[in-house]
């Protein structure tokens, strides 16, 4: 995969290009369903498949709805779709700009001029250009004018709705990490660095690695304890993940995220770690008296140990597919 991340570095491309434009935030079932077709419509029309997205994400400029998180920060973002096939990504810096750029001028000159873009696949009510004026007649027209195809994709439904990304930020900051996961098709996951704590779960008899997101916009998850999974040097470990505030132990203190990992000794200080969230325990509460949450967490970590030896999470990942509908649209 080639990653551009100014237009002007884009070479040119002798057959053309048939592109794709979103933001792609999760990269979810969704996205990957019709990153599948683009690869499908690359072969056919014998043109490179290029992804074009946005960085940042357009609402964290536009700020016209509040964005609680982004579910996958650039990095990520360009590791999932890079395992998705496509030819070419292309990041394009979201400014006010941009955002203030006719429907018209974004196709003619960021696609038809600088890609020499022959086809285009977007999902079915993708909007495009200043206040989100270019539709699909748009599209078509602008087709017919400039000699590419247009193929709108139909959206990937999931209980009779169709997978968002807002649909899977509203699940997570509920704590249902597992319906997350169903329309992702992967577990959420957080990567960070392990740092140095105030040891409260060493002395409490589960000592835990506090984990930094390595980004700050990433989104975490309701406060609570979760079932996780991550993989240290080669082997694959479960455990239970904390996130929250840690009532028990005062007021006003910064969220934290604190991974138990089951069966591992060793330090884990200054590693980068991976940690997948898999399903909610139970939401965080303040214990009367550490010892009365050193017997939670003991209850906790033998519900942890049965449902992993049930579900066997670390042998098997998400990989459901989605239902496509023609009659209605897709959400990037």
């Amino acid at each position: 995969m080639r990653l551009y991340t100014r237009l002007a570095d884009v070479p040119p491309s002798p057959h053309g290009r048939l592109v794709t434009v979103g933001t792609f935030d999760g990269v979810h079932r969704g996205h990957q369903a019709l990153l599948r077709r683009l690869r499908e419509l690359s072969a056919l029309h014998r043109l490179p498949a290029c992804v074009v997205t946005f960085e940042p994400h357009p609402q964290q400029v536009l700020g016209n709805t509040p964005l609680p998180g982004i579910l996958t920060p650039l990095p990520e973002k360009l590791e999932r779709l890079r395992r998705l096939g496509p030819d070419e990504v292309l990041v394009l810096p979201f400014t006010q700009e941009l955002a203030r750029t006719e429907p018209e001028t974004f196709i003619r000159q960021y696609l038809v001029e600088a890609l020499h873009m022959r086809g285009i696949l977007v999902g079915y009510d993708h909007r495009f250009g200043h206040n989100r004026r270019g539709d699909r007649e748009l599209l078509q027209r602008l087709g017919t004018e400039f000699g590419f195809f247009v193929e709108h994709f139909p959206p990937c439904l999931s209980g009779n709705e169709p997978i968002s990304s807002s649909r899977i930020r509203r699940l997570l900051l509920e704590g249902n990490v597992e319906a997350a996961a169903v329309l992702l098709g992967y577990p959420y996951t957080v990567c960070g660095r392990v740092v140095r704590g105030d040891g409260r779960g060493r002395l409490l008899g589960f000592p835990t690695a506090n984990i930094v997101p390595d980004s700050p916009e990433k989104l975490l998850p309701a406060y609570g304890v979760y079932i996780a999974t991550t993989e240290i040097g080669s082997k694959s470990y479960g455990g239970l993940l904390s996130y929250g505030v840690r009532p028990t132990f005062g007021q006003n203190l910064p969220p934290q995220l604190e991974l138990y990992v089951l069966d591992f000794s060793g330090t884990l200080y200054n590693e980068r770690l991976c940690v997948s969230f898999w399903k909610r325990v139970r939401a965080e509460e303040a214990f009367p008296t550490a010892a009365a949450l050193r017997r939670q967490m003991q209850a906790d970590e033998a519900y942890c140990r049965q449902w992993l030896a049930q579900h066997r999470p670390l042998e098997a990942g998400l990989t459901s597919s989605c239902v496509l509908n023609a009659d209605q649209g897709t959400e990037s």
